[in-house]
C-alpha cells in the first residue's frame, strides 16, 4: 500500500481521538496536540503530480500545529517555520472526522482532497489558485479520478500527457468526449457518430502509439485562441467553443517534445478532446483540417471524383462557402433571412441531385432538421413555410417514402412550437393544445409503422396525464406498451402504467448509491419511506428541499426516512450538490436521466416526483406533495415502535 493510500487508514484512527480533544477544553489542546512531523510526513495529496511545500527535515522541528476552529468547522492547521500555512485538516460537519485535507505552496492553497458524503473516503479532488482549476470526482472512491466537473483546456492536455506516459486508459477517458457530452451539447446525430468514432477503442489505439518516457513532464499548452461555432450553423443546438490543432509542449529528459492534442471542445466547465492524442517525432506537426467540429459542415469533393456529378459538386462547394461564412451576431434581419434562404435552397438542391436513394434520404433529413431548428430558434420566420412546402413536395414525389412521415411529424412539432410561442391567453392555449393532440392522433393513424410514432403516442399519453385525463392517458400508454414494447417510449409507457396504478401496492426501488453500495427500499421496512425522484437542474426540487429537510428532521426519530433517486444524465454534479445542500439521506443514481432504468420503471414525467410508502412498503401516494406529507406523516407514524434506519 502506498503512503498516499495508507494514510487514510492511519488518519481516520488518529483523527477521531484528536478531534474529540479539539472539541473539548482549550487547555487540553495545548497539552496534547498532533505532532507536525506526523502531519507533514504521513499525509500527501491523493492525486499525483501536486507540488506542495514540504519543509526540510531540519525545519520540521520549527513547525507547529494549531487548532483551526470556525463557525462551520474544526480541525488543525500546520504552520511552517516562517509562519506560513502548510496544511489544514478540517471537519466541516462536526462529526469528529476530517473530511477536507488542504495543501499549500508558499502560503497559498493549491490542492484539497474532499470527503463530500462524510463516509471516511475521498470522493473529490480540487486544484486551486496557483495550482490550477481542476475539480475531479472519484465516484467509486478508489483513489482515481473518474470525471471532471471543471477542467481547463490546458489542464486537459496535461492529463492527456500523463495518461500517455502511464498508459492509463481510464485516465485518458476522463478527458475524451463521450456520448453524454455530445448529448449535452446537442450535437447532431451524424456528427455525434463521427466524434465518438474518433475516440473509440482508446486502449487499442494507445497500444499503437509510441510510449512517452518515464518522467516526461508537461510544460505548457500551445494553441491559438479558441473559436466559436454558433448554434445556427447546424452542428449543435448550443454554441460550441473549440480549440483547433492544440499541442502540448513536453520535457523528456531535458529535451523538448510535442504531443498533438488536436481539437478540444468545452462541455459545461470542462474541456474535452475529440481525438486520441499522439506524441510527435522531432519537430513534425501534423496539422489537420480542424478536427471533427471545425471542419466545414460539408467537405468539398474533388472535381472528377467518381459518382459526383458537376451539379452535385457545384452545390457542395456552395454549401461549403455558406457554412464557412455564416452571418454575424450583428447582421441585419434581411441578411440573415437571405443566408438561410440560400442555404435551404442548396440543401434542397442536394436532395434532388443526389445519385442514390440513401443519399437523397440523408440530404432530405438534413434539410428538414435544419428547418425545424430554425423554426424553434426563431432565427428565420420563413422556415415554417419552407418546411410545409417540403412536406408537400415529398408527398407528391413519393407518398410511400419514409421521409414523408419524418417530415410530417417534424412539421407538426414545429407548427406546435410556433403556436405556443404566439399564445396570448388561456383560451388560445387551450385551442392550440386541442389542435396539437388531434394532429398527433391523425399522424399515429396515418403512419403506424413510422420511426416517430412511438414518441408521438408517448406525447399524447403524457399530455392527457398532465391535463388530469388519466383514463385517456392509460389508453395511449397501453397501446404504446403493447405495440411498441421494444422501444424506449414503450418501456416508459409500461412504467407509467405501473405508476398510475401504484397506490395500495408494494414498490421495490433498488440501485447503487453514491458510495457504490446497493440500497433497496426493502431495507426500510418498518419505516415510513418517501422515495424522491429529483435532479440538480430541477428548480422546484431545490425550492422544496428545505421544507422536506425540515420534515425529515421533525419526524425521523419517529420512523420517517427518505430515499433519493437522482435523475441527472451523469453523476458528476450530484456529490457537490448534496454537499452544498447538506442532504443527509441516501441517494441512488444510474446514468441516463429521464431515460435511465429508475425513471423508466415508473415512467417519470416531471420532477420532483415523490412516492410515499407506509411501514409495510405499500404505496400511500405516487404523487405526494409537501402538503400531503404534512397531513399524512403524523397519521402514518403515530406511536408505533421505532426501528433503526438501514
Amino acid at each position: 500500500m502506498s503512503d498516499s493510500r495508507r494514510f487514510w487508514c492511519v488518519f481516520s484512527c488518529v483523527v477521531v481521538a484528536a478531534l474529540c480533544v479539539i472539541c473539548g477544553p482549550r487547555s487540553a489542546v495545548a497539552d496534547d496536540p498532533p505532532q507536525p512531523r506526523f502531519m507533514l510526513e504521513k499525509f500527501r495529496p491523493l492525486q499525483s503530480g501536486v507540488e506542495i511545500e514540504q519543509p526540510e527535515a531540519a525545519d520540521v522541528a520549527k513547525c507547529r500545529v494549531e487548532v483551526d476552529r470556525g463557525r462551520s468547522h474544526t480541525g488543525w492547521k500546520v504552520i511552517g517555520p516562517a509562519g506560513q500555512v502548510l496544511r489544514r485538516f478540517l471537519d466541516t460537519n462536526r462529526n469528529n472526522l476530517v473530511d477536507q485535507w488542504r495543501y499549500f505552496q508558499n502560503g497559498i492553497e493549491v490542492y484539497r482532497d474532499i470527503d463530500s458524503n462524510h463516509n471516511g473516503k475521498v470522493d473529490q479532488s480540487r486544484w486551486l489558485n496557483t495550482g490550477g482549476s481542476r475539480w475531479g470526482f472519484d465516484t467509486n472512491e478508489d483513489g482515481r479520478i473518474d470525471s471532471w466537473r471543471r477542467i481547463s483546456a490546458e489542464e486537459a492536455s496535461q492529463v492527456a500527457v500523463e495518461a500517455l506516459m502511464r498508459r492509463d486508459v481510464a485516465l485518458l477517458q476522463t478527458v475524451l468526449i463521450n456520448r453524454q457530452d455530445t448529448r449535452a451539447l446537442g450535437i447532431t446525430s451524424k456528427l455525434e457518430k463521427s466524434l465518438l468514432a474518433s475516440v473509440a477503442d482508446p486502449a487499442g489505439r494507445l497500444a499503437k502509439i509510441p510510449a512517452l518516457a518515464a518522467g516526461t513532464r508537461w510544460v505548457r499548452f500551445d494553441c491559438a485562441q479558441p473559436g466559436l461555432i454558433p448554434s445556427d450553423e447546424g452542428k449543435a443546438t448550443n454554441d460550441l467553443e473549440v480549440y483547433e490543432n492544440a499541442l502540448a509542449i513536453i520535457d523528456v529528459g531535458g529535451k523538448s517534445g510535442l504531443v498533438q492534442i488536436g481539437e478540444l471542445v468545452k462541455v459545461g466547465q470542462s474541456w474535452k478532446l475529440t481525438s486520441i492524442p499522439v506524441p510527435l517525432a522531432g519537430d513534425t506537426v501534423q496539422l489537420t483540417s480542424g478536427g471533427e467540429l471545425l471542419q466545414p459542415a460539408i467537405a468539398s469533393v474533388a472535381v472528377g471524383t467518381p459518382g459526383v456529378s458537376p451539379q452535385m459538386q457545384k452545390l457542395l462547394d456552395q454549401l461549403r462557402d455558406l457554412d464557412g461564412s455564416p452571418p454575424s451576431a450583428t447582421a441585419t434581419r434581411e441578411s440573415i433571412s437571405s443566408y438561410h434562404s440560400r442555404r435551404t435552397d442548396v440543401l434542397g438542391g442536394l436532395n434532388l441531385a443526389a445519385g442514390t436513394p440513401s443519399e437523397r434520404d440523408q440530404w432530405g433529413r438534413q434539410l428538414i432538421d435544419n428547418l425545424v431548428a430554425l423554426v424553434q430558434s426563431g432565427a428565420w420566420p420563413e422556415a415554417l413555410g419552407r418546411l410545409a412546402a417540403e412536406e408537400t413536395r415529398l408527398k407528391k414525389q413519393n407518398i410511400k417514402s419514409p421521409l414523408v412521415p419524418f417530415a410530417t411529424y417534424r412539421y407538426l412539432l414545429a407548427r406546435y412550437s410556433r403556436s405556443v410561442q404566439a399564445v396570448t391567453d388561456a383560451a388560445a392555449q387551450a385551442r392550440a393544445q386541442k389542435q396539437w393532440l388531434l394532429q398527433l392522433e391523425q399522424f399515429i393513424a396515418a403512419y403506424p409503422a413510422a420511426e416517430d410514432t412511438p414518441e408521438a403516442i408517448w406525447r399524447l399519453g403524457t399530455a392527457h396525464e398532465f391535463e388530469a385525463r388519466v383514463d385517456d392517458a392509460r389508453t395511449w400508454y397501453r397501446k404504446l406498451a403493447r405495440q411498441y414494447a421494444a422501444t424506449p417510449a414503450g418501456q416508459r409507457a409500461a412504467g407509467a402504467l405501473v405508476r398510475l396504478d401504484l397506490k395500495g401496492k408494494p414498490l421495490l426501488v433498488a440501485g447503487k448509491n453514491l458510495a457504490n453500495t446497493t440500497v433497496s427500499s426493502n431495507a426500510y421496512r418498518g419505516k415510513v419511506l418517501l422515495v424522491v425522484y429529483w435532479a440538480t437542474w430541477c428548480k422546484p426540487c431545490t425550492e422544496e428541499l428545505p421544507a422536506l429537510q425540515a420534515l425529515y428532521a421533525q419526524y425521523r426519530a419517529r420512523g420517517f426516512e427518505v430515499l433519493g433517486v437522482n435523475l441527472d444524465l451523469d453523476r458528476t454534479p450530484v456529490p457537490a450538490y448534496i454537499s452544498a445542500h447538506r442532504v443527509t439521506w441516501s441517494t441512488l443514481h444510474e446514468p441516463g436521466g429521464l431515460d435511465s432504468r429508475p425513471a423508466r420503471q415508473l415512467g417519470i414525467l416531471s420532477l420532483p416526483t415523490m412516492v410515499l410508502l407506509d411501514r409495510q412498503g405499500t404505496v400511500i401516494s405516487a404523487e405526494a406533495t409537501l402538503a400531503d406529507l404534512k397531513s399524512e406523516l403524523p397519521k402514518l407514524l403515530g406511536t408505533q415502535s421505532r426501528k433503526s434506519a438501514p
